[in-house]
């Protein structure tokens, strides 16, 4: 089988094993998984073993891990919690929080707004207008939420717009757009209204200072050129900001304001 992600693919033979979640007392034991014997170099150059979808099901592919442990949850849902990356502990590799079956109620703020998915292939939903700075584009869109993609991605036209707001430019060199680090703080927040409700992601959850030589920050916002899905990608830029309810029983997903903001 052949999964294809917003960067690059992978590809693998389907085999069953135990899947356990360290700490939780969850665990399934025959769980699909691919047994990968081509990986593209984004993946196999990272630190990690293997990726652990929490997607939803689609018709004739593997059951993602969390529909199988539905049944041993105290609710259909889970809370994802990313920290900002200035608060990252690097030896520990602590990044964030992922609650299975309830909300995060040590990370989360409790009043948590909810919208309808309109796909059950990804968990997408609609949202009614983004804007930064002067800049504003009102009209029904959809979004989906992607913990895997680090990036705010969105249709040319209207990226263009926003990153002109905030004053990035293209570096080819680092093929993403970058702004002079000692700008950050002042940049706009990016501004998405979903079911009526704004969400503002400020630039501490979308400019990243990674300490170049060249002291430029790392701007995450992309054109969508994947192909496939949705024209926007909620990725980490945005879950950072805001907790992520993944609703499985009730076809939703919720955001609620991280305790952090505070």
């Amino acid at each position: 089988m052949t999964l294809t992600y917003g960067a690059g693919q992978c590809a693998g033979t389907v085999a069953l094993d135990v899947v356990t979640i360290t700490g939780t007392g969850l665990s399934y034991r025959t769980q699909g998984f691919s047994n990968a014997y081509y990986i593209d170099d984004i993946f196999g150059n990272d630190p990690i073993d293997g990726i652990y979808g929490l997607g939803l099901p689609r018709t004739n592919d593997l059951i993602p891990p969390m529909w199988n442990l539905l049944s041993q949850l105290d609710k259909p849902l889970f809370t994802v919690y990313l920290k900002e990356l200035n608060e990252y502990n690097w030896p520990d590799y602590n990044a964030g929080l992922i609650t299975y079956g309830a909300i995060d109620t040590q990370n989360c703020d409790s009043t948590v707004n909810y919208t309808p998915l309109t796909s059950l292939t990804y968990w997408q939903f609609q949202f009614d207008e983004v804007s930064t700075g002067s800049y504003s584009y009102t009209g029904s869109q959809q979004a989906l939420s992607d913990t895997g993609t680090s990036y705010i991605v969105g249709p040319t036209a209207q990226i263009q717009q926003i990153v002109a707001q905030i004053g990035a430019t293209w570096s080819d060199y680092h093929d993403q757009y970058v702004i002079d680090c000692s700008k950050v703080n002042g940049l706009p927040d990016i501004v998405f209204t979903i079911n009526g409700v704004k969400y503002n992601v400020p630039s501490k959850d979308y400019a990243h200072n990674f300490h170049r030589s060249d002291n430029t920050c790392e701007i995450t916002i992309k054109d969508n050129n994947y192909g496939h899905g949705p024209a926007w990608v909620l990725g980490d830029a945005f879950i950072r900001a805001y907790c992520n309810i993944y609703d499985i029983g009730g076809k939703r997903i919720g955001f609620a304001n991280t305790k952090k903001n505070y």
